[in-house]
């Protein structure tokens, strides 16, 4: 009889990494070239050496029951001694072959999947070995950074005992979010986690601050930095030690659907790097530990974490990502907050190539530990660890059992370290590690003294009375975020560039007499609802007003919400007591006829249209409007020929049904705001200032102009996302595709006008003064000297004109070509930009650096970053399809 179906299967996994393995020591060249033909698994082993007595052939195109077997040899001792043989070799093989199991050799594995369609479980088994080398991670030093508080972390846990050290390891019960185990003989108390990115969450009298694709859309770092400062300021006020902030690209914004991608900045490594470095560098500043998250390859939220469900057979999405476009788009923002010092970086839920990635060894001690070199600990998302596994994760939260709440049945996580310990499967040493990169970033950061870090319970508990109120005068940089992040998409005036006509924006109340107001997300989502423990919670639920946030962790419970409707009227009773100017609202989308009224006796009709987004959940795939706001859009159009639209969303919206529609005079997106929702709207609404945001992401004109296939739904256990469109995510896959966006990356139109000078690129070598800790990113340096990825190698600089006749700010980026000789790049990189306020008829300068790194590729083979031969070309820009305007410069290096 033939053997059992799963030895066999398995027995195929193990030649498929033997086959792997050898390939990567003797035939990488030869399997790159078959990369693109189509071959068989017998004439592959062949050609390897490899014999399988028992493999009949696999007919091309065939299904994975198309295996046959031949009977004279299958019985099961024959089958294990080639198992033994071919695991034998595999482990041969796979010594010393971590270098080239990366891009090159994922190509022809792709390839035997798709012509044979061999079973997933096999594939699964090669995927998992190949990512779960034995990489050791090195033990933290506290690197250039903190070596003094490396040195009193080493001696404090010198003095724990075994069980001391495992119990500091572990969420425990206590007030926070998180909250670790305590040593109290040595004055270590429970160290205090809380989420998340928009503000302390659960927590009364504390802000909510803008999202981070609210301050990514204003381009502009001191913004950045000044937000993350305030928020560190109302954690630390507080108590809490570490706030679970920036996402710093995880998601980083692979499908436009993503539900969680209005936590993150940008769609871009590069702008989104530049906002985590310095968001992380101003918040611990500030006093508090900054944990970046998700690491990584962590895009959707559909089968991101399912062990709710079925914990035993059901796994969550499986990012299978090749090593170029891990180093050159998803591991760059990671990098950024290394350098900035980030003392926690949050494992990701989904698996990475096979392998959980709480657990991958590649990813944790490879990726992050050993080539970024951080230096601080790793712990986990919340139910995100799926094993006792200690090969990269350093904290387990939020503690023992499903999501610390249930019992766990096989013993704490504590008991297991220190069983683990004790019959040699884990060293003390590595658990020493474990806790001083915990304790390390703390002293760092906060002072160190330990003992005085105590948390106050009442401040972290949502409750009506009690609480210590911390915001301080943190609402005028939420005002003036969600002013500069305001984006002006379309604009149709009587008048002058920069004057209020009788039509479009800016308004000019000297012409207008009334102003409808439509739609509810005018109005304030916190009518009748200010008990909710937590305001994303609540939008789950019954959610009607203005979107201020998203919803889940990274929601914020705000103190109030200045809503739009409330900050017209008053604005306007502020402006001129004696102006006549009346304001009447319709906030209830379903009921279009009132809105229809008002708007045809109006001199203008506002609609405030929104989109929802939160965790746990992707977006719709339509990407359209709640509450049938392309239906109030149209329907108000219809009445009103001067009709505004204003937007709150997370990301793109799919807008072809209404934006040119003749009676829609302008459009502004004010993505998700925060408190001060309708008070950082009405100073560009009025023409106090002009707008000055531009878009994080690309607005395409349909969903099928985005790559396809992004964002997996596919019912299946084993549910897998192939990053097939490698580097060319959001706005570089039109780009690359010739696609038109309705609205590019980086647009956004002003009150006021610019024009630009020459673009001047001159040679300038400065060493790294930026990195706070050093990454071990390793790199070819003949083309210029210093021992740093960062040094800067080029200055930039443009001089810009405004040409119109009010103050206003540009965004200049600059975009760059490689050289013909680097293949597989994407057309255009940004890799600078700079936001400058210039009063009328002025001229301005801008500079900006290209490190080595902006100029760098990833080399597969040599596994270090290289800088091309030949000719760049560089583009100062307005946007990422502004490449006729553009001002161009080539140089060499």
């Amino acid at each position: 009889m033939p053997p059992p179906r799963n030895a066999v299967l398995a027995l195929l996994g193990c030649v498929l990494v033997a086959a792997h393995a050898q390939a990567g020591k003797r035939h990488s060249a030869e399997l790159h070239r078959r990369s693109t033909e189509d071959v068989s698994l017998t004439s592959l082993f062949d050609k390897l050496g490899i014999k399988i007595p028992f493999l009949g052939a696999v007919p091309s195109g065939g299904d994975r029951d198309s295996l046959s077997f031949n009977s004279d040899n299958s019985n099961a001792a024959d089958v294990a001694k080639v198992a033994r043989d071919a695991l034998r070799k595999a482990e041969e093989a796979l010594e010393g072959a971590e270098k080239e199991l990366n891009d090159s050799l994922h190509l022809p594995l792709r390839k035997l999947s798709a012509s044979h369609r061999i079973d997933a479980s096999a594939l699964s088994l090669l995927h998992a070995r190949q990512h779960q080398q034995s990489i050791v991670a090195p033990f933290a030093d506290g690197g250039a950074g903190w070596v003094e508080s490396f040195r009193i972390a080493q001696d404090l846990v010198g003095k724990m005992t075994l069980e001391e050290k495992a119990n500091m390891t572990a969420g425990a019960n206590g007030p926070c979010i998180g909250s670790t185990g305590s040593v109290p003989r040595l004055g270590i108390p429970s160290l205090c986690f809380s989420d998340g990115p928009t503000g302390v969450r659960q927590a009364l009298n504390v802000s909510q601050f803008p999202a981070e694709v609210t301050v990514g859309a204003t381009w502009d770092l001191d913004l950045v930095g000044k937000r993350a400062t305030a928020m560190a300021e109302e954690f630390r006020d507080i108590g809490i030690n570490v706030m679970f902030a920036p996402v710093t690209g995880g998601p980083l914004g692979r499908s436009p659907q993503g539900g969680r991608n209005w936590e993150g900045f940008a769609t871009d490594e590069y702008l989104t790097g530049r906002a985590s470095y310095v968001s992380v560098k101003d918040a611990q500043a500030a006093g508090i530990v900054a944990g970046a998250k998700h690491f990584i390859f962590y895009e959707q939220e559909t089968s991101r974490n399912v062990r709710t469900i079925l914990p035993v057979l059901q796994q969550p999405i499986d990012s299978v990502v090749d090593d170029k476009t891990a180093h050159e788009l998803y591991m760059v923002p990671f990098a950024e907050a290394i350098r900035a010092g980030a003392g926690q970086i949050m494992c990701s839920y989904n698996k990475i190539n096979g392998t959980h990635a709480c657990e991958s060894s590649k990813s944790l001690a490879g990726l992050l530990k050993t080539e970024l070199n951080f230096q601080g600990h790793v712990v986990s998302d919340y139910g995100g660890a799926w094993s006792d596994s200690t090969v990269g994760l350093d904290v387990l939260m939020p503690g023992d059992g499903l999501y610390g709440v249930q019992p766990n049945f096989f013993g704490s996580h504590g008991s297991k370290l220190i069983e683990n310990v004790e019959n040699g499967k884990l060293t003390e040493t590595r658990l020493d590690d474990m806790v001083i990169r915990l304790l390390t970033p703390i002293l760092q950061y906060q002072g160190g003294d330990l003992s005085k870090l105590l948390p106050n319970p009442d401040q972290l508990n949502v409750k009506p009375t009690g609480n210590k109120n911390v915001q301080g005068d943190h609402h005028q940089i939420i005002r003036q975020i969600g002013t500069e992040s305001l984006t002006l998409l379309k604009n149709t005036v009587d008048g002058k560039t920069g004057s209020g006509g009788a039509t479009g924006l800016p308004l000019d109340l000297n012409k207008i007499k009334k102003i409808a107001v439509s739609g509810q997300d005018a109005v304030s989502s916190l009518d009748n609802r200010k008990t909710c423990n937590n305001l994303g919670e609540c939008v789950l639920k019954d959610f009607q007003g203005v979107v201020t946030t998203g919803t889940g962790s990274g929601s914020t419970t705000p103190p109030y919400i200045i809503d739009p409707l409330a900050a017209i009227r008053s604005y306007i009773a502020k402006a001129d007591k004696d102006r006549a100017v009346t304001v009447t609202s319709s906030p209830n989308p379903f009921v279009f006829l009132g809105a229809v009224w008002e708007a045809k006796n109006a001199d203008v009709a506002l609609v405030f249209v929104s989109a929802t987004a939160g965790e746990a959940s992707d977006r719709n795939a339509d990407l359209k409007l709640d509450h049938n706001g392309e239906d109030l859009i149209k329907a108000v159009a219809a009445a009103n020929n001067n009709t505004i639209v204003i937007i709150h969303g997370p990301g793109p919206v799919i807008v072809e049904d209404w934006i040119d529609l003749p009676n829609i005079r302008a459009v502004l997106y004010a993505y998700y705001p925060g408190q001060e929702a309708g008070s950082s709207l009405t100073p560009v609404l009025f023409g106090d200032e002009s707008p000055s945001g531009k878009l994080p992401f690309v607005m395409a004109k349909k969903t099928s102009d985005w790559p396809a296939n992004t964002l997996v739904k596919t019912l299946s256990l084993n549910p897998q996302a192939t990053f097939a469109e490698k580097l060319l995510i959001d706005w570089r896959w039109l780009d690359a595709k010739n696609i038109a966006p309705r609205f590019p990356f980086g647009f956004g139109l002003s009150y006021t006008t610019f024009s630009y000078g020459e673009l001047q690129v001159k040679k300038q070598f400065k060493a790294d003064s930026t990195s706070i800790q050093r990454t071990k990113e390793p790199f070819v340096s003949s083309v210029s000297p210093g021992d740093s990825l960062y040094d800067e190698l080029f200055s930039v600089n443009l001089p810009i004109t405004n040409t119109g006749d009010r103050t206003g700010k540009e965004v200049v980026q600059l975009y760059l070509s490689y050289p013909a000789s680097a293949t597989q790049q994407p057309p255009h990189a940004l890799r600078g930009f700079a936001k400058v306020q210039i009063a009328a008829g002025q001229t301005r300068t801008v500079s900006m650096q290209l490190t080595r790194k902006d100029l760098s590729i990833w080399d597969v083979v040599q596994q270090k970053w290289v800088i091309p031969r030949g000719t760049f070309t560089l583009f100062a820009a307005k946007s990422s399809a502004d490449w006729t305007n553009a001002k161009k410069a080539n140089f060499t290096v």
